[in-house]
């Protein structure tokens, strides 16, 4: 006998109501006929997979249909990448620390997502890579019509209807235990009451910690910058507590520090016109004036991302003249980020942007490189030199220095000029608990502990200290197999 006393009594409780646990939830329900429970701490379900555009999968019935990829891309691949060049892809990037079970399980099992998603009524309306004109992408990203909230929203009917019992403002808390094994968890219920529920597993899927910044400033790469990054998705409070309570249970960790980063301008949103402007491959400057990176590096967001980050006190300046100003609004960006920032779109709202936020004093304007330089405050004459340098690789159309493509040299020179300060800004945690091939948590001599699993963001193994964008779609992907493969195994070990 237990010396718990339960409230009530689950086959499965899964924590967290994101993609990884809906689809978690779901499969335990619909294939097992488990007795389901959810748990979300937020008032409604939805996690970081609603701000999704769409998930990676290898040799999906829509890339069969589709045979090849559209012919407009940048990508230097022609063809639907095979699992080997997943696989391969996924390891190689990783520089060998991804773990090659979960990778082999994502190559093998995202395919199944896009399957189940038509059934429940997804119509996908490209299979792409994300950034045009990134040459090292494979042809994985699935986009469904409506982005990932509209899966979202369509897989919570789905996990309704199955039958799971899903309670919302019900944060899960602690992770009991017996004898080495799951045999429930301690919850709050919306009124704030304890809440303690027996269950025989728990599947963890409440979204890593990249909105804690005590625990970003403690396993992050970049600690002591900490103070200077940004939080574009504040309001899921993916605040580590999966991780906290699987350590309570003697679980190990594996690339704790990776997180998802992307490159800002500070205080704006990802479609914010004037952060499509500083994300664009133009002039980037340190704090001291001085250029800091190939510009060109922003076609791959995450490069970006870690690039700002690692400049002191995580600012990069990006400038830009009346010309460039010109040339976004009217020609179009150079690059998109996804459905944020299309390629190519029209930065029709970039001047009245710009006019709004030197006003509020988070870009600033100048009419000579000095007078730009005074209004940021940084050094006038450094700064001067900077530009002067930078415009003249313009001119030649060759950098020596970073070795940025011409394509892509656009001097600052016309009045007025302008600064965007761009900051390093949090997506996700990427990085955490180990897991096996099955998404079992394991404890410190890599052996599973019995009844609890993690998933989605939750779960370490596919990267190493930078999510992989070479792999467009690759934490949606991992999210709807990973809860869908754990589902799987507990359905396999309580019904043998």
């Amino acid at each position: 006998m237990s010396k718990y006393v339960f409230d009530t009594e689950y086959d499965l409780v899964v924590v967290g109501g994101g993609a990884s646990g809906k689809m978690a939830a779901y499969i335990a329900k619909k294939e097992g006929d488990l007795n389901v429970a959810l748990l979300e701490k937020m008032e409604k379900t939805g996690g970081s997979s609603i701000y999704a555009e769409g998930q990676a999968a290898f040799n999906s019935i829509e890339q069969q249909e589709r045979k090849t990829p559209p012919k407009e891309t940048g990508t230097a691949f022609d063809h639907y990448p095979t699992y080997k060049e997943g696989y391969d892809r996924y390891m190689d990037y990783s520089h060998q620390r991804a773990n090659p079970d979960v990778v082999r399980m994502q190559v093998y099992n995202t395919a199944e997502t896009i399957e189940i998603m038509r059934g429940l009524g997804i119509k996908y309306t490209g299979v792409m890579i994300y950034a045009y004109e990134q040459q090292n992408e494979l042809n994985t990203f699935h986009r469904p019509d409506g982005l990932g909230e509209h899966m979202q929203e369509v897989l919570l009917r789905a996990t309704t209807n199955a039958g799971v019992d899903i309670f919302t403002s019900t944060p899960a808390k602690r992770i009991l235990m017996e004898d080495g094994k799951v045999v429930g968890i301690e919850a709050l219920d919306s009124d704030g009451n304890k809440l303690t529920i027996g269950c025989k597993a728990v599947i963890l899927a409440s979204g890593g910690y990249g909105n804690n910044p005590e625990m970003v400033s403690r396993y992050s790469a970049w600690q002591h910058r900490v103070a200077f990054y940004t939080y574009q998705c504040v309001e899921l409070q993916n605040t580590g507590d999966g991780l906290k309570m699987a350590l309570e249970c003697g679980a190990d960790t594996d690339n704790l520090g990776a997180l998802m980063m992307v490159p800002c301008a500070r205080g704006k949103q990802l479609t914010a016109h004037t952060n499509a402007a500083g994300s664009q491959p133009i002039l980037w400057v340190d704090r001291f004036g001085k250029r800091c990176a190939n510009e060109e590096m922003a076609l791959s967001f995450m490069n970006a991302g870690a690039c700002v980050a690692k400049q002191p006190q995580g600012i990069v300046y990006a400038i830009l003249d009346a010309d460039t100003v010109q040339y976004l609004t009217e020609d179009g960006s150079d690059i998109g980020l996804g459905d944020f920032i299309e390629f190519k779109q029209k930065l029709t709202r970039l001047q009245t942007e710009l006019d709004q936020d030197v006003a509020d004093g988070v870009a600033w304007k100048g009419d000579t490189a000095e007078e730009l330089a005074e209004a940021i405050g940084i050094d006038p004459a450094t700064f001067a030199a900077t530009v002067a340098e930078y415009n003249s690789y313009c001119d030649k159309g060759e950098d020596p220095l970073f070795f940025k493509s011409k394509k892509y040299l656009r001097p600052v020179r016309k009045a007025p000029l302008y600064a965007i300060n761009m900051a390093p800004s949090i997506l996700v945690s990427t990085g955490g608990i180990r897991v096996n091939g099955d998404l079992q948590v394991t404890n410190i001599n890599y052996e599973p502990i019995p009844g609890l699993y993690a998933v989605g963001l939750e779960a370490s193994g596919l990267y190493g200290d930078n999510y992989n964008l070479d792999v467009p779609g690759t934490a949606n992907g991992f999210a709807h197999a990973s809860g869908r493969v754990a589902a799987r195994h507990v359905i396999k070990t309580l019904k043998g």
